[in-house]
């Protein structure tokens, strides 16, 4: 995600004089006269910027960026505690621990484009057009191909085969051999591969422009569909669905919905449509979701001054709201370790939100607009406007340190062998890491929202033993329950379904199914709403009390004096 900014420096001066005089330490200082000034306390010497300044282990001059609106994210790779870069027309290799140059290689390659595609060879293209093959060892390459545009080209590596976008064709080269397979025309983009076929986006101009997807056999190159409308990029694929938002133009902004069409991977065709209304409006207008995404069987839409609604995919609309999570500010990014991303509502700074309860996460240190951030195991890396780099804690929102480069744009912020690297236009900057941003981040909707509760659970006034591990938590003024040792230990049966991913509980008369993450259960085919979605923590199926009652047809109460969750069968499960 990367947004450009700038910012406008205004002077300020005052002439003429005071009508009274302020004294002491906060006093605002003024003059008059050819040498003016003014001051305000919050701009004081002594308020000093308490996160501590990081100094670069190394840093390394980039080739200028292709142009003033950004950097060039593709000239910096790193991987098995190496760096590769582009500067002064050279391929660099790198010691990303120690800076240590490792070897160069080539001769004006100018604005290339880098990618790997295993652990021994790296492919870079250069500026007329020519593919080089680099040994990542020891540096020694030899050109392999030439795109006919003679112009720079795009690539990347999937597959063990090597695609080039260059003169509005897509190609398939062979990287061993440097021999070219086929030529797409349709195409517009370097593909993405899904299952057995390449996926290509492209923007095409009629009566109106849309955005559309190619597929493309990986083996002949021929164009297996286009897909109609006008859709955005792939939201999600799973066996053979792809996932679409439809963003054909509709004039009636009375509701704000996302619409989502789902694909058939092999044939193009569009089996099912799926609307999703998050809001309407009666009098004042509504404006369509500025972005939508897909996570898991998540649907979200953020909706200017609103938030973010969350939909479950397969959930009817008619039986489960959509939950929204209330922010005034810009959703940016996410979802990551169970929170959403948003700028401040001044655009000087970011906080989060955690998805399970909502709840505000202050990311102390960012200050101006931001220009970049990117989330690495539990590291949140803001770049921003007025060249000062931030690294946050993504869970705690604790920064570590800070950073000043000379920029106002950066490409992706990276980690290899302990440093974080930093490449802000044409300077690359690396600095040592603290190890607890190393550490892999919590992830899932829940990441962070639950806590062990001091709580026990009875059964018709008797204590029930859990296994370890295997408490009563608590989360959004809620205590959630184990739900498989509870439903046992009344006699019901219960069954897991790998398929369906569902579990399925008998209890006399009654017969349901809930999942991980589904707000609804089902029985006989129809949905019922939950309180809240099941959750999985710890290797357990968690539900809240209130569902856990409802869905077995017993008693359950809270009995905050001897802090136990009772459970009361009574009669026999009706």
């Amino acid at each position: 995600m990367m947004r450009k900014w700038t910012m406008a420096a205004a002077g300020l001066l005052l002439a003429g004089t005071l009508g009274s005089a302020w004294t002491g330490p906060s006093a605002w200082a003024q003059t008059s006269g050819p040498n003016a000034s003014y001051s305000s306390p919050g701009s004081e010497f002594y308020l000093t910027n308490p996160i501590p300044l990081a100094k670069p282990k190394w840093t390394a001059a980039l080739d200028a960026p292709k142009d003033s609106s950004a950097s060039n994210p593709s000239v910096v790779k790193a991987g098995q505690g190496k760096v590769y870069y582009i500067a002064g027309g050279k391929l660099i290799a790198k010691g990303a621990a120690t800076g240590k140059t490792l070897w160069s290689f080539g001769m004006g390659l100018g604005h290339a484009t880098l990618t790997s595609t295993d652990e021994t060879k790296l492919y870079v293209g250069a500026k007329d057009g020519s593919v080089y093959r680099v040994d990542k060892a020891t540096g020694k390459g030899t050109r392999i191909y030439r795109a006919p545009s003679g112009h720079a080209p795009e690539i990347s590596v999937d597959g063990g085969t090597l695609y080039v976008f260059a003169g509005g064709s897509l190609i398939s080269v062979d990287p061993a051999t440097g021999k070219e397979k086929w030529r797409n025309q349709d195409g517009k983009s370097l593909p993405q591969r899904v299952g057995g076929t390449l996926l290509s986006g492209a923007v095409e101009s009629g009566a109106i422009t849309v955005y559309t997807t190619y597929a493309i056999d990986p083996a002949t190159g021929k164009t297996l569909w286009r897909l109609p409308g006008d859709h955005t990029g792939l939201l999600k694929s799973e066996g053979n669905k792809l996932y679409f938002q439809d963003q054909w133009p509709n004039a009636d902004y009375v509701e704000t919905a996302v619409n989502i069409d789902e694909v058939d991977v092999k044939t193009g065709k569009i089996t099912a449509s799926k609307k999703f209304v998050a809001l309407k409006a009666d009098d004042n207008p509504v404006y369509p979701p500025y972005k939508v995404l897909m996570n898991g069987n998540d649907v979200y839409a953020a909706v200017a001054g609103e938030g973010v609604f969350r939909f479950n995919y397969d959930a009817d609309p008619a039986v489960v709201k959509p939950e929204l999570i209330a922010d005034r500010g810009e959703f940016i990014a996410g979802p990551y370790n169970g929170k959403l991303v948003f700028l401040d509502e001044d655009s000087r700074g970011i906080h989060a939100r955690k998805i399970v309860d909502r709840s505000y996460v202050n990311y102390n240190g960012p200050d101006n607009p931001v220009s970049r951030i990117d989330m690495i195991q539990s590291g949140l890396y803001v770049g921003q406007s007025d060249g000062t780099v931030y690294a946050l804690n993504v869970s705690t929102g604790k920064a570590l340190f800070r950073a000043q480069t000379k920029t106002r744009s950066y490409g992706a912020f990276q980690v290899e062998g302990g440093m974080l690297l930093v490449q802000a236009e044409s300077q690359l900057y690396a600095y040592p890491l603290p190890s607890e941003l190393a550490k892999p981040a919590a992830g899932g909707s829940t990441a962070g929202a639950f806590a062990k509760s001091d709580a026990k659970v009875s059964l018709d006034g008797k204590a029930l033993p859990l296994r370890v591990g295997a408490g009563v938590m608590s989360a959004d003024n809620r205590m959630f329950i184990p739900f498989r040792s509870l439903t046992e230990a009344l006699g019901a049966k219960v069954a897991y379904d790998a398929k369906t991913k569902r579990t399925t509980v008998t209890y006399g008369m009654r017969v349901f199914s809930i999942a991980d993450g589904s707000p609804f259960a089902l029985t006989d085919g129809k949905q019922a709403a939950l309180s809240y979605s099941p959750a999985t923590l710890n290797g357990s199926l968690y539900v809240p009390i209130k569902d856990f009652g409802d869905l077995l047809g017993v008693q359950v109460k809270w009995n905050a004096g001897k802090r136990t969750v009772e459970v009361t069968k009574g009669a026999a499960a009706k």
